[in-house]
């Protein structure tokens, strides 16, 4: 694949401030007509669970179209849009877009298209960033000084707004030159990695499942496991019903320590590191009575979901084999070894043994996964010995 880049001016349009009905129809209308269009948001997440939407830019490649949900209350014609499915929809590391526009507008746009990934596939690189991704592509240097600012604030300063634009506008040229650049075998990769991400973004979150995702979880042994899954879920629901980030209420690390040491009062917790003394007050009875409820059951429930150990050194060996294997494959397509098997899934293989059955469970087991390096995988942890 040819990444020498491209020559382009910035030519950047004058971005359209969408801030009424008529605006906001008009401009829909006219990317209603075009084969793609890009997308990016900006949000802020500082004081809340749940982030507010604070602006939707979007670019037809001629225009620019800065809409603001703030001040919009009827935002259905930009949905219609983003559902359309003669209109692909193109981001760049899309996963916060996509959670942030579910929340806002109740769907997930698709058809996607995530530069970020098809980068990847063009030999770009594993998780470049977008003003990299310019600059490698279009020559273009990128001011990325307004990435931490207050986009709540209005009026939008006009360096707010030029940041924004360039966020979509370059992006539709970077699609261009992808998709022309790209081997058909390549651009249908992207397309089933994309189908896959947009039905896990429709998946909806199961609050009772966060406690599988703090670290150290699996060093503890089963009956604390069961205790730091519900009162994990006590605060992923607190927190969402009073719009407050985890850490405001209480930190994974003292939760931790909190199913650990067992308190048997509240005033016990003032001793907790990253349980603040203000949220001790605040949620500690509320705390105490799910640590108590929890004890007083022995055991774990049935069908508990165990959260699995650190590798012992033989898996561990096994680890370090498999991505060797994954390595040598990625070198051979001229991929990151990332875009191929990421390491939590070649630890699931790894925990399965010489079953395989770790495989059925990932991306690696269908797709042009399975045939690029899931099949030479399976083979290889079933031909070691017992």
């Amino acid at each position: 694949m040819d990444n020498s880049v491209v020559q382009t001016g910035r030519n950047l349009p004058t971005p359209i401030r969408v801030e009424d009905q008529q605006t906001l129809v008009e401009g829909c209308r006219q990317c209603e007509s075009v084969s793609r269009i890009a997308i990016d948001t900006e949000f802020m997440r500082t004081d809340t669970f749940f982030a507010i939407l604070a602006l939707i830019q979007i670019s037809d490649g001629k225009s620019v179209w800065l809409i603001d949900p703030l001040a919009i209350e009827n935002l259905e014609p930009l949905r219609h849009l983003l559902e359309n499915p003669g209109v692909v929809k193109v981001f760049h590391s899309c996963s916060e877009d996509l959670e942030v526009l579910q929340q806002a507008l109740g769907i997930v746009p698709s058809p996607l298209f995530d530069t970020q990934i098809a980068a990847a596939m063009a030999g770009y690189g594993h998780s470049l960033g977008y003003a990299r991704l310019v600059n490698a592509v279009l020559g273009i240097e990128l001011d990325k000084h307004e990435t931490r600012s207050d986009w709540l604030q209005r009026p939008l300063t006009d360096a707010q707004c030029q940041y924004a634009a360039e966020d979509v506008f370059f992006l539709v040229r970077i699609y261009d030159h992808l998709i022309s650049d790209l081997p058909g075998e390549r651009i249908a990769w992207i397309e089933e990695d994309m189908a896959r991400l947009v039905a896990g973004a429709r998946e909806p979150v199961d609050p009772e499942l966060y406690y599988l995702k703090v670290k150290g979880a699996g060093r503890l042994p089963e009956h604390e496991q069961s205790l730091l899954k519900a009162l994990c879920a006590w605060r992923e629901r607190l927190a969402r019903q009073e719009n407050k980030p985890r850490g405001r209420i209480v930190s994974d690390s003292a939760l931790l320590e909190i199913v650990q040491r067992k308190p048997t009062a509240r005033n016990q917790l003032f001793r907790i590191q990253g349980f603040h003394p203000q949220a001790v007050r605040q949620y500690g009875e509320a705390l105490m009575d799910q640590l108590d409820h929890g004890l007083a059951h022995d055991g774990v429930p049935e069908g508990f979901e165990i959260v699995d150990p650190p590798l012992d050194p033989d898996q561990r060996r096994l680890l370090k084999a498999l991505r060797q294997v994954v390595e040598e494959r990625a070198g051979e397509l001229e991929l990151a070894p990332e875009i191929l098997a990421r390491k939590k899934e070649l630890e699931v293989l790894v925990r399965s043994g010489r079953s395989g059955a770790g495989l059925l469970v990932t991306p690696l087991n269908a797709g042009w996964r399975y045939t690029a390096i899931g099949r030479e995988l399976k083979d290889y942890v079933e031909s070691m010995p017992v």
